[in-house]
């Protein structure tokens, strides 16, 4: 899936869309009592039977497990072919969660080879998307049927003081009541939406957290964890740079590298298709940095040390909105873009940071003289 297609199927998560039908949504409650989990209530509910303000809140919720950015909180993986495990997401799908067999044991063999700190609410919904045409905006004649999954955290709600009516007082609200927190914690899209139909041979995986992602999540709903999370990307990309360019790694070689990912990420985003780096783009990055080929001649042992057979996700590689500068005692953080104004220079012998100044300067709030 791309950014567009994600886009355009979150939107039709909303309410009197005549397009958009969840048929039903299976929920288990599961407590973490002595740290065992136990589920504590499990039920299937035909959508349509839900009161306007729960479908409501279902509703926003479900929305949530889409959102994020595509190669963070968002990754699509693969199955290996005669996966089990999408096969028991592809039968999941067919029966529309009308199975309460079949839903019972998802959601006991999910219990069993998951783990969370706290109590969740896994919600597991049966949706279904009548596909326009984009063009004629005329009913296209497919429709997309999936899975959309969020596990949500439970905790105690805590509403501090309240005005208790028999007593004529303000009291505090004991802490009896579990709420479903809104954001999940993971999620998952089965199958994927890819070029105006249903790709089973992909799943779209959701994180809250893109550098920890739940292992144990993918490991049962997905079967393998091919790409690296997150953080080891950025830790990848950040040894193998330091490493290729030694004593050549200097503010300038940095800063162009990190310009030229932002603008590559921005161009990506805009044709709504993450961007990831093998071995030949990053060293054509490297290059364009102004590396050269003494510098790079251990390039491909160093690559392949640290980052092996993975792709790098371009997004993953850094703070697309700023240049973080930080030495003993004083940070200094530039806006991406304006990252140019920044470079170092030599004076009598000594190290300094430039910064540009246009149009004003603030210090603690006020304007001071230039």
């Amino acid at each position: 899936m791309n950014a567009k297609e994600i886009a355009q199927l979150r939107r039709q998560f909303k309410k009197d869309n005549s397009d958009f039908f969840i048929a039903n949504i299976a929920a288990a409650y599961v407590s973490n009592e002595n740290s065992s989990p136990v589920i504590k209530c499990f039920d299937i509910t035909d959508y349509e039977d839900l009161s306007e303000s729960e479908r409501t809140i279902y509703l926003a919720i479900l929305k949530k497990a889409l959102s994020g950015k595509l190669g963070r909180q968002l990754t699509e993986y693969s199955f290996e072919s005669g996966s089990d495990c999408q096969q028991k997401l592809y039968d999941l799908n067919q029966s529309r969660l009308k199975d309460p067999d079949l839903v019972k044991e998802f959601v006991n063999e999910f219990t069993r080879n998951t783990s969370y700190l706290n109590g969740y609410f896994l919600i597991l919904a049966a949706c279904e998307w009548q596909v326009k045409d984009q063009n004629r905006l005329e009913d296209s004649g497919s429709s997309y049927r999936f899975l959309l999954c969020s596990i949500n955290e439970v905790t105690l709600t805590d509403i501090g003081l309240y005005f208790n009516e028999e007593t004529g007082t303000m009291e505090k609200k004991e802490d009896v009541d579990m709420h479903v927190i809104s954001s999940g914690l993971d999620g998952f899209l089965y199958p994927c939406y890819t070029d105006g139909g249903a790709d089973v041979n992909h799943i779209l995986y959701y994180t809250k957290t893109p550098k920890r992602p739940n292992e144990m999540f993918i490991e049962y709903i997905i079967g393998t964890m091919s790409d690296l999370p997150y953080d080891k990307e950025n830790d990848c990309f950040r040894k193998m740079l330091t490493d290729v360019a030694g004593r050549e790694l200097n503010f300038d070689t940095v800063s162009h590298v990190y310009g030229s990912l932002r603008d590559m990420v921005a161009e990506a985003e805009e044709d709504g298709v993450p961007l990831a780096l093998d071995k030949t783009k990053m060293r054509a990055l490297l290059e364009d940095a102004g590396l050269n080929e003494d510098t790079l001649q251990h390039y491909s042992s160093v690559y392949d040390k640290t980052v092996g057979d993975n792709e790098l996700k371009a997004v993953n590689l850094m703070d697309s909105e700023k240049l973080s500068v930080r030495m003993k005692d004083i940070s200094v953080t530039v806006r991406g873009d304006a990252a140019w104004k920044v470079k170092t220079q030599l004076v009598d012998g000594k190290r300094y940071l430039m910064i540009q100044i246009d149009d004003g300067l603030e210090v603690n709030g006020m304007d001071v003289n230039q």
